[in-house]
């Protein structure tokens, strides 16, 4: 175990200073296209819930065998 908290505290002593760190179009393109996908997807189940027709019957009973 201490082996682990080693090797993740010379991990984070390796972290880039916050001021070489900038927001980027990449992350945004890949932020919104996940956005636009999720939409699609909702849109997408909404239709497909759309065209079922539930109607609940009754349970039939189970025939049980007799010894």
């Amino acid at each position: 175990m201490n082996a682990l908290w080693v090797s993740i505290l010379l991990l984070a002593d390796g972290a880039p200073n916050p001021a070489d760190v900038k927001q980027g179009w990449l992350g945004f393109v890949v932020f919104i296209s996940l956005a636009i996908a999720v939409v699609l997807l909702w849109l997408s189940m909404r239709r497909h819930l759309k065209k079922i027709d539930f109607e609940e019957q009754p349970p039939t009973p189970r025939k049980t065998r007799e010894p």
